[in-house]
C-alpha cells in the first residue's frame, strides 16, 4: 500500500481552505487536506508495523508548536500544476522534518531529493491559473504526526488514516 506521514488540518483550518480554493477549480476533499512531511511509498503491512515504536518515541520527543502558512500560490512550480497554501517553515517543523527523516533513514527509507516546501494542497486548477495571493498568517496547530494510506483515484487520490502519533514533550 502507498502511505506517507503528515500533519493533519484542524477543521477550522479545513474550513478556512475550502473557502479559500471554491474559486480554483476542482477543490481538493476537506478529507484530503493535510500537511506531507514524508512520502514513504509502497509498504507492507510488516513495514509500516516496524515503525509504531519509532514514531511514537520520535513524536512523544517533540512538544506542538504551530505552523504558519500566509500565501495560495501554484505548487510546487510557478506553472503548477496545484494551488497550495504554503509559508516558509518554521523552526520546530524544519527539526520535526529532520528528525523523522533520520527516523526512517534507520528503517531503510530515503528521504526525497527535492527541498522540503511545507503546503497543503487545495485544488488542481481549471485552465486559468489562480496568481499568487498573500492571505495572512493561518495557522496549522502541529499536535499529532499521522500515518496515512494513499489510494489512487480520480480527480483525486482518497486517504486514510492508519495511525496518529500525538506531540507531546513539555507537557
Amino acid at each position: 500500500m502507498r502511505c506517507f506521514i503528515g500533519i493533519p488540518v484542524t477543521d477550522a483550518l479545513a474550513d478556512q481552505c475550502v473557502t479559500l480554493s471554491h474559486s480554483m477549480g476542482r477543490a481538493t476533499p476537506i478529507a484530503n487536506l493535510h500537511l506531507t512531511l514524508a512520502f514513504l511509498g509502497e509498504q507492507t503491512q510488516s513495514a509500516l508495523s516496524q515503525l509504531h515504536g519509532p514514531l511514537t518515541a520520535l513524536a512523544g520527543e517533540n512538544p506542538p508548536f504551530q505552523q504558519l502558512l500566509n500565501r495560495c500560490e501554484p505548487f510546487p512550480r510557478e506553472q503548477g500544476p496545484f494551488m497550495a497554501l504554503t509559508g516558509a517553515a518554521c523552526p520546530a517543523l524544519k527539526q520535526l522534518h529532520h528528525d523523522l527523516w533520520l527516523c526512517l533513514q534507520g528503517y531503510g527509507f530515503s528521504p526525497e531529493e527535492r527541498p522540503f516546501r511545507p503546503h497543503i494542497t487545495l485544488a488542481k486548477p481549471g485552465p486559468t491559473q489562480t496568481p499568487f495571493k498573500a492571505i495572512g498568517d493561518w495557522v496549522l496547530p502541529v499536535n499529532t504526526l499521522m500515518l496515512y494510506r494513499s489510494e489512487l483515484g480520480e480527480p483525486f487520490p482518497s486517504y486514510e488514516p492508519l495511525a496518529q502519533f500525538p506531540l507531546m514533550a513539555g507537557d
